[in-house]
């Protein structure tokens, strides 16, 4: 029975139109089906059935004279924005290859995403669209594996290469923002040039404004190189250490660009003793994780905030060396020195105006200095 089947045609729609008069339903026909014509394909099978179940029962019909059903590229144009509008980054991404109707829609959409990384070293690079992590792998022979939660690949090309131009095609979409930037280059110094320079390349005719930007590299080449691109209300800038004069130079070229001076908040997880600390002042919020608080330190810093009247709030979290007395009692000493200081509220009054700075320690171990001006 079964070669009957796949040799003809008509003995194989005769018997769905069998199980259609016998008011059987699809998935029971077709599971019958199976029995006797094994490889049978289900859309096959459907279409027949639905085909007879409607009233239509000549056997001879020719499926290529049927009109085409419409698909994704026959939607109203105003159907597929309100499909695609509410999409994350990701699903715009894969959505926009369906077809060129869609991609059409999503690029001519102005779409606001979260957070978007580029992570590039000798052993991998990581490209992080929000939660989603593709990676890039070199392999011998001009070759590279791409990882995506989805499905791993062999491609041809430089992985670096390749990473880069991918992330440099998704942030410079010229209808879509971001919240947050990440670009790492932790490689030797002479791949760090190289892949910074490039990356550069790709990203110099376009200008980017973002809410945070963290820039790492292992000097402050990569800072320097890709810093003027950007427009950042919150900089998480990685501080080198040791400075060697080379570092220090460009260091030097950093804190003079409009990027860094135009930043409402600098946050930094480490701080030596080798940064001057008044170029961060021009923040109104600064952020410092690791700090070794001395007193020529805590000096400048009260020095300083007479002459910083956009500052609205600093926090350093002190790394207490032992032979120095407890923050507290060092940023009393400190402080009080300055004639504008009350030591029992421990505010300064900041003459001819109504606001003050409030001095706190506060953290589990009394290690965080804050320092806020507060309006009145």
């Amino acid at each position: 029975m079964a070669g009957v089947f796949e040799t003809d045609e008509h003995a194989y729609r005769a018997c769905i139109l069998y199980e259609v008069k016998h008011s059987r339903s699809v998935e029971t026909a077709f599971k019958r089906m199976k029995k006797v014509k094994p490889n049978v394909e289900y859309s096959d099978f459907a279409y027949w059935y639905h085909r007879f179940s409607n009233g239509h029962h000549d056997l001879n019909h020719d499926r290529s004279t049927d009109p085409k059903p419409p698909g994704l590229s026959d939607m109203p144009t105003h159907v597929m924005e309100r499909i695609v509008e509410n999409l994350g980054l990701v699903d715009k991404l894969s959505t926009r290859k369906v077809c060129k109707s869609l991609r059409t829609v999503i690029d001519n959409q102005t779409s606001e995403f979260g957070y978007v990384a580029l992570g590039i070293t000798e052993k991998c690079c990581k490209i992080c669209y929000e939660d989603i992590r593709i990676r890039y792998f070199p392999k011998e022979n001009g070759n590279y594996l791409l990882k995506t939660p989805r499905k791993t690949i062999s491609l041809k090309g430089d992985y670096s290469v390749r990473a880069m131009r991918e992330f440099a095609s998704v942030i410079t979409h010229p209808k879509w923002s971001f919240k947050e930037v990440v670009i790492s280059a932790i490689c030797d110094q002479k791949n760090e040039q190289k892949s910074v320079l490039f990356l550069n390349s790709l990203l110099s005719n376009h200008k980017f404004h973002v809410e945070k930007l963290r820039i790492d590299g292992r000097t402050f080449e990569t800072l320097a190189t890709l810093l003027p691109l950007f427009e950042a209300d919150r900089l998480y800038p990685r501080l080198i250490s040791p400075l060697d004069d080379t570092q220090e130079n460009l260091f030097e070229v950093i804190v003079e660009m409009d990027q860094w001076k135009n930043a409402t908040m600098i946050s930094i997880d480490s701080l030596s003793s080798e940064f001057p600390i008044e170029v961060f002042f021009c923040a109104r919020e600064i952020d410092i994780y690791d700090f070794k608080l001395t007193e020529s330190r805590l000096v400048k810093i009260r020095d300083i905030l007479f002459k910083a009247p956009a500052f609205e709030r600093f926090k350093f979290c002190d790394r207490k060396y032992d032979d120095r007395e407890k923050l507290s009692v060092l940023t009393d000493r400190v402080m009080g020195a300055h004639s504008a200081y009350d030591p029992h509220t421990k505010i300064y009054r900041i003459e001819d105006s109504k606001d003050y700075i409030q001095i706190f320690i506060k953290g589990e171990k009394n290690n965080e200095l804050i320092i806020r001006r507060i309006s009145s």
